[in-house]
């Protein structure tokens, strides 16, 4: 039975047509781990902020929609120049 690292999960809920490249890829690179890592807290922080009635709540939704939105194109550059 293999265990999928939360980080990896939900990299795959967001590109599930490239879930064994992103695999090979975690499992090689310690700074591509990092780069999921961060997809996924970003991730976290989104749906918190989201969810939130602060009235900062728009101004964080907006920044870490970005920021995931940044994380994503790193995330496919890394895949697209490893294959």
């Amino acid at each position: 039975m293999t265990v999928i690292q939360p980080s990896l999960f939900s990299l795959f809920e967001r590109f599930p047509e490239r879930v064994e490249t992103l695999e090979a890829f975690f499992k090689k690179s310690e700074s591509f781990k990092t780069l999921c890592d961060d997809y996924r807290q970003c991730a976290d922080a989104l749906r918190y902020w989201k969810q939130s009635s602060d009235e900062n709540a728009p101004a964080r939704v907006r920044e870490y929609e970005a920021l995931l939105h940044e994380l994503e194109e790193e995330i496919s550059q890394n895949v697209n120049e490893s294959t």
